[in-house]
């Protein structure tokens, strides 16, 4: 059994990054909102791709090695300084050159000039984000993300109130761009300053910790090379293949399901170390943890996606108005990988855990080559939707092969007793939804999570050790205790 005091660890800096991550992404969708309605399907569509042009770029800052460091300072912290600092050598390499061949490449694609443009500016966000990701991964191994929170809330409010202050202004999208350049900018600042509450580096130059963090992370950077492939090159594909206006509507509808990545992002930046140290000292602990949160993300993701895809319409046109009436199927259609992406992320981040990267990287490898067929065949037929169903097969896909891996080195979860009841209990939300849809989505919407709640307590979905753990984490919330 996993110690309380470890699930109390894990639950309060996920707390923290969700708490964080929500008030992050609520700010977010307002921005996306307004910037939507403000720029247009087409405007709107150029600066989705220039952000998702710019991803592929920045897989070359990282190459997996962030991954590999927090799993090295996890487990040996006494060499955490002499890792930063080669660490530091290392990325700034990395995204020198990343910036320079993003620059390059673009200047040879047939895009319009101001597209290319968009392009030269938002290339130096590369080295802003490359530097703040390395800071957060300090943050992690230290299960003290505050600091990466606090950063990143900084960097989305000051990046707000300048681009609100341009819309206001009538001001140009190029504007808009050099803001988010801007405040990226003085995001990596604070984190920087915030990591040395944690450690110094250590400029030791050693080539053969070099050679062995290439060799650590190499599975991971294919991996990341081919989960930007299979994670935005519908938005390229469609820029290509139908036009900027195509893009703004698929980008529409998912930056609504985007936002809610953020409970199984912020679940696993916490359980991720743990469990990296749970594979050096106990495979009980390690076969716990994956089957507690396999369960729980899948409890939370399932009636999000049956709740979303019945009442899409409705907040497609109170979000973004009647020009954007076409994402509603595209919303339907993305909100139904939220569940693969929710326990993909227990799946592949336990293979990394337990070194078994190259796995991932095969998983990654399938879907790559799925996502691309798919797209490469739909989207020609059903343009943005077509782009929205690959999204979703390519992620099944994935599942399917994690699954496998993790059941053939671990062990196998029998996901139908794990599904069943959620399943039953999200049909049952789902019916009442269905049932009362004309009713005011603002009271619906709570309503409903409170059906699909009574019906798990019902089904008694929660065992024993489930509600000891809860209970656990609740008494010790300091504003739960006192109301206690």
């Amino acid at each position: 059994m996993i110690r309380l005091s470890t699930v109390q660890r894990v639950a309060k800096n996920t707390g923290i990054v969700i708490v964080g991550n929500v008030i992050f992404r609520v700010i977010a969708l307002f921005v996306i909102i307004y910037l939507a309605r403000y720029l247009g399907t087409a405007d709107f569509g150029k600066y989705n791709f220039v952000f998702a042009y710019l991803a592929f770029f920045g897989v070359i800052t990282d190459l997996g090695l962030r991954a590999i460091l927090v799993r090295e300072m996890s487990r040996n912290p006494s060499i955490t300084p002499k890792l930063i600092g080669n660490a530091y050598i290392i990325k700034l390499l990395l995204t020198v050159f990343a910036v320079v061949l993003s620059i390059i490449v673009i200047s040879f694609l047939s895009y319009p000039k101001d597209t290319t443009t968009y392009v030269y500016i938002a290339a130096f966000t590369l080295l802003f984000i490359s530097f703040s990701e390395f800071y957060s991964g300090i943050f992690q191994s230290n299960l003290r993300m505050v600091y990466n929170i606090i950063a990143r809330l900084v960097y989305r409010i000051l990046s707000a109130i300048l681009i609100f202050w341009i819309i206001f202004s009538h001001g140009t999208l190029m504007q808009i761009i050099a803001v988010l350049v801007f405040s990226e900018g003085i995001k990596t600042l604070i984190s920087y300053l915030f990591s040395r509450k944690f450690t110094r580096a250590k400029f030791e130059i050693d080539f053969g910790l070099w050679k062995y963090l290439f060799k650590e992370a190499l599975p991971i950077a294919l991996s990341g090379v081919l989960f930007i492939i299979y994670f935005r090159i519908d938005v390229i594909m469609l820029s290509m293949m139908q036009g900027d206006a195509a893009v703004g509507i698929y980008s529409a509808a998912y930056k609504l399901s985007e936002p809610l990545t953020l409970i199984p992002h912020a679940f696993m930046m916490s359980l991720f170390p743990l469990m990296s140290g749970y594979f050096e000292t106990s495979r009980d602990k390690l076969i716990k943890s994956y089957k507690l949160s396999f369960k729980y993300l899948f409890m939370i993701a399932l009636p999000i996606a049956i709740g979303t895809t019945l009442i899409a319409d409705k907040l497609i046109l109170i979000i973004y108005k009647s020009p954007f009436a076409n994402s509603t199927t595209v919303l339907q259609i993305l909100i139904w990988a939220l569940v693969f992406v929710s326990v993909n992320s227990v799946l592949l981040h336990l293979l990394i855990s337990m070194g078994k990267q190259k796995l991932s990287t095969l998983s990654y490898a399938l879907c790559a080559v799925a996502n691309v067929t798919l797209n490469f065949i739909l989207i020609p037929i059903m343009s943005y939707n077509g782009a929205a169903i690959a999204t979703v097969v390519t992620n099944a896909v994935l599942f399917l092969a994690s699954f496998y891996f993790v059941s053939k080195h671990l062990q196998m979860l029998p996901v139908h007793k794990i599904m069943i009841k959620p399943v039953i209990s999200g049909l049952t939300m789902g019916a009442f939804v269905y049932y009362f849809i004309d009713f005011n989505l603002f009271l619906l919407v709570p309503l409903a999570a409170i059906i699909y709640l009574v019906a798990l307590l019902v089904l008694k979905t929660f065992s024993k050790e489930d509600q000891d753990i809860i209970k656990k984490i609740v008494s010790n919330i300091p504003w739960i205790r006192r109301l206690i």
